[in-house]
């Protein structure tokens, strides 16, 4: 099983490390994000993270404050990288009401992979935007016809790959 953390699952995961490991209170939304994140590793799920969630955390990687919860972060995750199609399928989903960034994730979802190319798309999307799932829920039967519609056009591996569950961190069962 793979999941994307959109940036902002990704941000409140690192909060919740953070204030923990200060001795701080962490958010409601940091620990849920942060449970999620100790509940995936456990059962063998692979998180993947957005190019730019990694190149902000490389950029910050120097500060000593950060360095040990970034190195912990990284370790737990992996780069999707956009595949072919990537952007045709973001600017079809940005069609739906998505915003371009909402759209770029769910493109990566669907149409990303690793820099060895060995997987292709995610099963779960786990992020706190409720505007960005309720849309996705709403226009999902459409979504799913465009993407067999596009599907009949595209060779293997491209030509099998399913939309993604988007769902808040907490309410991902696994």
């Amino acid at each position: 099983m793979r999941c994307l953390l959109d940036k902002v699952t990704a941000r409140h995961i690192m909060e919740g490390m953070l204030k923990l490991g200060e001795g701080r209170s962490a958010t409601s939304v940091d620990l849920f994000a942060l449970y999620f994140f100790q509940r995936a590793h456990s059962n063998n799920i692979t998180l993947f993270i957005l190019p730019q969630t990694y190149n902000l955390l490389k950029r910050l990687n120097h500060l000593s404050r950060y360095v040990v919860i970034i190195r912990r972060f990284l370790a737990a995750t992996q780069v999707s990288y956009p595949a072919r199609y990537f952007k045709r399928w973001a600017r079809r989903l940005q069609e739906y009401g998505f915003t371009k960034e909402d759209a770029e994730v769910l493109a990566l979802a669907t149409f990303g992979t690793t820099p060895n190319g060995d997987i292709l798309g995610m099963h779960i999307v786990a992020t706190s935007d409720q505007p960005m799932i309720n849309q996705w829920r709403a226009c999902h039967g459409e979504i799913q016809k465009r993407l067999s519609s596009m599907q009949r056009n595209l060779e293997a591996p491209y030509c099998h790959v399913s939309l993604p569950t988007v769902e808040r961190p907490e309410l991902i069962g696994i």
